[in-house]
């Protein structure tokens, strides 16, 4: 190898690594109506800050969506900061149930979290890019800046150790100065 090539290897083994380095991916632009009955455009609703959100695809994936949910509720229900969201999937049902289930819910929810309960009813493919999607039972956890990409993620149950990781994270982005 000639003294210009060893000069030159570690420039170009750079810019493979550079290049191969996984692009940041964003939440997909959604809208939907809280069972509150508030309009939601996502990543907007952000306002700004970095959020949660919870997304399930299944009906089974709801214990896990619900007990992410009730820690995010316990530490942030009143945060102005911290906007979250647990976001069923409903893409994947028939169009003439939708409205059924979404009443359903509305029924089983707690009234103090409509507000941060988000059903959507678009997009299932690009969510499912998004979450790394590969287990239909799971929750996927989305902790998101304030321009919708996603910064962190997990999914499964939300353990104690998985909920102290989203609340490291969450503190570490929120800390970062001129993160949106």
């Amino acid at each position: 190898m000639s003294i210009r090539a060893r000069a030159m290897f570690p420039i170009l083994l750079g810019l493979a690594f550079t290049c191969a380095a996984p692009a940041q991916q964003s939440i997909p632009k959604a809208e939907g109506t809280t069972l509150e009955g508030t309009a939601v455009t996502l990543p907007e609703a952000l306002r700004g800050r970095a959020g949660v959100l919870v997304v399930g695809f299944s009906h089974a994936s709801e214990a896990q969506v619900a007990a992410w949910g009730k820690r995010l509720a316990a530490d942030f229900a009143q945060s102005a900061d911290v906007p979250y969201f647990e976001v069923p999937m409903l893409a994947g049902a028939p169009k003439m149930l939708r409205g059924m289930i979404v009443k359903s819910m509305g029924k089983s929810v707690p009234e103090a979290e409509r507000p941060h309960f988000l059903p959507l009813t678009k997009d299932e493919a690009a969510w499912r890019a998004v979450a790394h999607y590969d287990k239909p039972d799971d929750a996927y956890v989305l902790l998101v800046d304030g321009t919708g990409a996603v910064r962190w993620q997990t999914e499964g149950e939300g353990s104690d150790a998985a909920y102290e990781e989203l609340k490291k994270n969450l503190k570490s982005l929120t800390a970062q100065p001129g993160t949106p």
